[in-house]
C-alpha cells in the first residue's frame, strides 16, 4: 500500500504531473499512479487539485480522466519539467565524484557513464567541484582479492599513535563499518596477532604470493598494558589526556592501554606534567622516544 505524502511532496509531484501527462496523453490512471509511486486515490486527489491551477480563474487547466485515461489541455504555463536547484545539483555532483573515484580502473563503462551524467548536470559547476573518497578506490579490490584467495597483502599503514607510516604483511579476515568508517580486521605478521586497521589510513596495498597465515586463538587479542604514572601539575587536563582507562585518585594513577606507543606520545606531549614510574620497560620506551624526538631539532 502506497503511503501518503506530505504537502510539500504533493506540490512537487503535481508540478511533475503536468509535463508528464502532456507527453503521455491518454495514459491510464493505474499506470500513472504506479509511475509516481502513489495510490490511485491520491492520484485522483492530485488531478482534482490541478483543475484549479492556471494563469487566472478564467484560464484554468483542462483535465479529462473520468474514463480512467488522463488527457490534459491548456497547460502551457505549467508544462515545464521541474529543474533541480543549485544545491541539489552540487550534492549530486559531489556524490557522483566520490563514487567515480572509489571505482577501480576495470569499471571503465560505469566510470564513463558517471562522467557523462556529471556533464549533463552542469559543466560549469562540475569544473569547480571536486570530492575525493577517504579510501583509494584501487585498495579495496586488492584487499578483497587477499580475503577471497586467502593470500597475504603488503600494506603501508599510517599509525597516529606512532605518527609514522610502516609496511606490514597482513592476512585480511573481514571488513566492518563503525561510525561511518571502514575497518579491516586482519592477522598482522609484524605484531604476530590479530589487528584492526582503519581502511582510510592504508596508503597502499600489494597482493603477495604468500598464502594466508593460520591464526590461533592465543594470538588473537592484543595484550593489555598497565602503567603507573605520576601527575605533577594540570591534574584534570592530564587525566583527561590519558583517556577513560585511568584507575586511582590524586596524582598517582594506573593507566591501562593496548598501545604503548600512544601512551609514550601522550606522556611526552604533557611536557613534564606526567611521569611514568613503572614498569621500567615503559620508562625506557618514553626516554628513547623523547631522545629521538629531540634529535629531530638538532
Amino acid at each position: 500500500m502506497a503511503k501518503k505524502t506530505t504537502p510539500i511532496e504533493k506540490a512537487a509531484r503535481m508540478l511533475d504531473l503536468v509535463p508528464y501527462i502532456t507527453s503521455h496523453q491518454g495514459i491510464g490512471t493505474p499506470e500513472l499512479a504506479s509511475e509516481f509511486g502513489i495510490s490511485e486515490e491520491e492520484l485522483l486527489s492530485d488531478l482534482n487539485s490541478l483543475w484549479m491551477c492556471g494563469d487566472n480563474r478564467f484560464d484554468l487547466i483542462d483535465l479529462q480522466f473520468d474514463s480512467g485515461y488522463v488527457t490534459i489541455r491548456n497547460a502551457e504555463t505549467l508544462n515545464l519539467i521541474r529543474s533541480l536547484s543549485q544545491q541539489e545539483i552540487i550534492s549530486i555532483i559531489l556524490g557522483l565524484d566520490l563514487l567515480e573515484k572509489s571505482l577501480s580502473a576495470d569499471r571503465l563503462p560505469l566510470i564513463e557513464e558517471i562522467s557523462n551524467l556529471r556533464s549533463k548536470l552542469g559543466e560549469s559547476i562540475s569544473r569547480i567541484l571536486d570530492a575525493s573518497p577517504s579510501t583509494d578506490g584501487q585498495l579495496i579490490p586488492v584487499l578483497n582479492d587477499g580475503l577471497r584467495d586467502q593470500r597475504r597483502v603488503l600494506i603501508s599503514y599510517f599509525s597516529p599513535a606512532g605518527d609514522e607510516i610502516s609496511d606490514r604483511e597482513i592476512t585480511p579476515l573481514h571488513f566492518s563499518v563503525e561510525n561511518n568508517l571502514d575497518y579491516l580486521t586482519a592477522y598482522c605478521e609484524k605484531a604476530q596477532a590479530e589487528r584492526t586497521f582503519r581502511v582510510d589510513r592504508i596508503k597502499s596495498a600489494t597482493l603477495l604470493e604468500a598464502q594466508a597465515t593460520y591464526i590461533s586463538s592465543a594470538t588473537s587479542d592484543p595484550q593489555l598494558l598497565s602503567t603507573q604514572v605520576k601527575i605533577s601539575r594540570n591534574l584534570r587536563k592530564s587525566r583527561e589526556s590519558l583517556g577513560a582507562f585511568v584507575v586511582g585518585e590524586g596524582s598517582e594513577v594506573t593507566v591501562s592501554t593496548y598501545n604503548s606507543e600512544w601512551l609514550s606520545r601522550t606522556v611526552i606531549s604533557a611536557a613534564g606534567a606526567i611521569e611514568v614510574t613503572a614498569p621500567s620497560q615503559m620508562r625506557i620506551q618514553v626516554a628513547e622516544l623523547a631522545a629521538r624526538t629531540l634529535q629531530q631539532y638538532r
